[in-house]
């Protein structure tokens, strides 16, 4: 059962928080404007998925997982005694060959459902001894709903098998597989889309 999202006061335009108690443990879910604390995020997202199975034990052998998105992307973290325990990107583009990964997958595929702005959702990680709390999806909605409030028409998804069925219940629509990303070359990836009103 998802936890009940209790909206704490407004903050100033660049941080959005929100306090979560989940389990007796409190939580904060912070928008990030500016990626201060991305340091912390890239190093999460190696921590997180080192041990995984069809990842690249080279890649992941850096200290953290950065990338030039991260700069212009939309963030956001879960963090427990100021500790970030899951965190989550997306980026905004008005054309789809600017979307990250593209290259994967046939944008001629995406016809019927209309053209941009697109969002995509992308580098979601939560910490293995934080995971089974609906951070995830605490994540995707909250991403969500800030596409939605500025003007995305098509938000784009490219998850492993385990998130289709969370994605599916949000409203996402599947349609089929993409190449594998170098980072995770033994590792099947999909694609998803969500067309918002």
């Amino acid at each position: 059962m998802m936890p009940e999202l209790k909206s704490a006061p407004y903050n100033p335009p660049l941080l959005m928080e929100t306090r979560l108690e989940i389990k007796n443990s409190a939580f904060v879910l912070t928008r990030l404007d500016h990626p201060e604390r991305l340091d912390e995020m890239g190093a999460l997202r190696i921590a997180a998925w080192k041990d995984e199975q069809g990842i690249s034990k080279e890649f992941f052998s850096r200290t953290a997982w950065l990338d030039g998105d991260d700069l212009i992307a939309h963030h956001w973290i879960i963090t427990h005694e100021d500790e970030i325990v899951a965190a989550a990107r997306m980026t905004f583009h008005k054309e789809y060959s600017s979307v990250p990964h593209s290259d994967l997958y046939d944008e001629a595929l995406l016809a019927k459902y209309g053209g941009g702005p697109f969002a995509s959702l992308n580098r979601l990680v939560v910490a293995p001894g934080f995971r089974g709390n609906g951070f995830s999806t605490i994540l995707d909605e909250a991403r969500i709903q800030y596409a939605g409030e500025h003007g995305i028409r098509l938000i784009i998804a490219q998850p492993v098998a385990s998130r289709i069925k969370p994605l599916e219940d949000l409203g996402f629509v599947y349609l089929g597989k993409i190449r594998s990303l170098y980072q995770m070359p033994d590792r099947q990836i999909y694609f998803m889309i969500k067309r918002l009103p």
